[in-house]
């Protein structure tokens, strides 16, 4: 982990984001050793258990972190939190059960199940809490101002999931606030995007063609998945930072909702246009995120004994919050600076854009 970037390519942006999957198993730990002395009835055996999976719930990242998981997810069916089958047989799993500590007991934790997994792994957790802070922090963005003191002491477990007590009310809307304004100034940022495409483009024919394993490619630090790239001319172009430029950069309202369904197929897309386009494939990349879902909206609320609302039930702020982020999600067209009016004009046609929408940026 120390070796495994915690925002990807984002240091083309904020030159300072270098920090490591590393620092932040270490800050999620510390969260977790603090909340652990407020738990009441909690062996000691269970709390080294919960304090463990808070330090390697991330040890399963590929290179770059988020970057190239959707990738690999096709090739082997693992996602990041699949410790148990990616490390099952290594020496790490080893050392846990020379100590009585079972890997898969650490799976289920970090997959958010158990008692304490809603602790790591639910609407607001510590999860959340340490990397908001310190992304913000290491990009030098003044938007990582959560509440933390006050979640820490409001955080409970009842009913079998993570419940904020009234008094913390203001501290969860202090996480959404920070989770909103990091999504387009810093994680959804369309550089730190463009690279990880230009670079997801070659892994995938690098996968495809065998050069390279998928168990490979995701037991390698960045550097070391960077090297096995090296020679390709797109890779070289990001490392000197030649990055595609946007030939279309649009939201939902302009290419409607049904965009995301072709998460998965962005080369059958990019294809497409480059066809029209009248250009090789490799020269349009399509990038389509995720259906923008704010789910830390669903944090349940004490605001009476034993009875329970969610989040934006009682925020007006989050109501507004769900809506504004869901307006800011972006899906992009990428492609050489001297393609970008040839692709512009086709990805419009295709996707069904209007000509007169112009750029849509933050």
């Amino acid at each position: 982990m120390r070796r495994v970037s915690q925002l990807g390519f984002c240091s083309l942006v904020y030159p300072c984001a270098n920090h490591t999957r590393f620092e932040h198993s270490l800050g999620v730990y510390y969260l977790a050793s603090r909340l652990s002395r407020r738990l009441d009835d909690i062996s000691e055996d269970e709390l080294v258990d919960f304090r463990l999976a808070c330090l390697i719930h991330d040890v399963g990242h590929p290179p770059f972190s988020h970057t190239f998981e959707d990738i690999l997810f096709r090739y082997d069916g693992l996602h990041h939190t699949d410790i148990l089958k990616i490390f099952g047989r290594c020496e790490m799993a080893d050392i846990l059960n020379d100590h009585g500590i079972s890997l898969k007991v650490i799976e289920d934790i970090v997959h958010g199940n158990g008692m304490f997994g809603p602790l790591l792994s639910s609407e607001i957790d510590l999860d959340r809490m340490d990397y908001l802070r310190r992304d913000a922090y290491y990009t030098g963005v003044g938007y990582g101002l959560v509440d933390v003191e006050h979640l820490l002491h409001e955080i409970a477990l009842k009913n079998g999931g993570v419940v904020i007590g009234k008094g913390g009310l203001h501290a969860g809307e202090s996480l959404l606030i920070s989770r909103f304004l990091m999504y387009p100034t810093v994680y959804a940022h369309h550089v730190p995007r463009i690279a990880g495409c230009m670079l997801s483009y070659a892994l995938s024919e690098m996968l495809e063609e065998k050069e390279l394993k998928p168990n490979e490619a995701r037991m390698m630090c960045d550097w070391e998945l960077l090297e096995s790239m090296r020679g390709k001319k797109i890779v070289e172009d990001v490392l000197r930072r030649r990055l595609y430029k946007r030939a279309l950069f649009v939201g939902l309202k302009d290419v409607g909702e049904n965009v995301v369904e072709y998460r998965g197929r962005e080369r059958r897309l990019a294809y497409e246009i480059a066809e029209e386009a009248g250009i090789e494939p490799e020269n349009v990349l399509v990038d389509i995120p995720p259906y923008p879902e704010m789910e830390e909206k669903r944090a349940r609320i004490e605001i009476a004994e034993g009875e329970f609302k969610q989040l934006f039930e009682l925020s007006p702020l989050v109501r507004a919050l769900e809506k504004a982020h869901i307006e800011s999600w972006r899906m992009g067209v990428y492609s050489p600076k001297e393609y970008v009016d040839r692709v512009s004009k086709k990805a419009k046609d295709i996707l069904g854009v209007s000509s007169s929408v112009q750029q849509t940026l933050w």
